[in-house]
């Protein structure tokens, strides 16, 4: 079934999902009490498992085959949404410190920036848009790029 990959996205993220459902069931699951009964098969789970696990790792590898001309956005949106984190931890306070030097004597200690709160600001506000438009550039190419994979999540249904 052809899917547009922003759909695919979607379904590894359900796969990935559904994966972890499945594990969690057979590790609550595999060991009972002889007197209390199983709310679900431990052995077809685990089938369930290695299909779900083969399904995703196909759907990872058409998305990534598919996204191979887009790894340099796709790689500086990160380090760009990594670049804005950093910008929000750094100090701008140019307020000044006091520090006891003897009896009742304080001295001032002015503090010193190279980046003043302006600068940051305006260095997040430019990283910003660029976040912005890589982003929008991705999604249009999510949105219209398609693949060709059949879920099993749709089997069951």
């Amino acid at each position: 079934m052809k899917m547009t990959l922003a759909r695919a996205l979607k379904e590894k993220n359900r796969l990935a999902g559904e994966l972890n459902r499945c594990w969690a069931l057979v590790c609550r699951e595999n060991s009972k009490r002889e007197d209390v009964s199983r709310v679900a098969d431990v052995a077809e789970l685990y089938k369930a498992i290695q299909t779900y696990k083969n399904a995703l790792v196909e759907l990872k590898t058409k998305i990534g085959l598919a996204n191979a001309e887009n790894l340099t956005r796709i790689y500086r949106l990160e380090e760009c949404k990594n670049e804005l984190s950093q910008l929000e931890s750094i100090n701008t306070n140019e307020s000044s410190d006091f520090q006891e030097i003897g009896d009742s004597n304080y001295k001032e200690f002015k503090r010193t920036v190279v980046f003043t709160a302006a600068q940051v600001y305006e260095m997040k506000q430019a990283l910003q848009a660029e976040c912005n438009q890589l982003q929008d550039d991705l999604d249009e190419y999510n949105a219209t790029t398609k693949i060709d994979f059949d879920s099993p999540l749709n089997a069951r249904k």
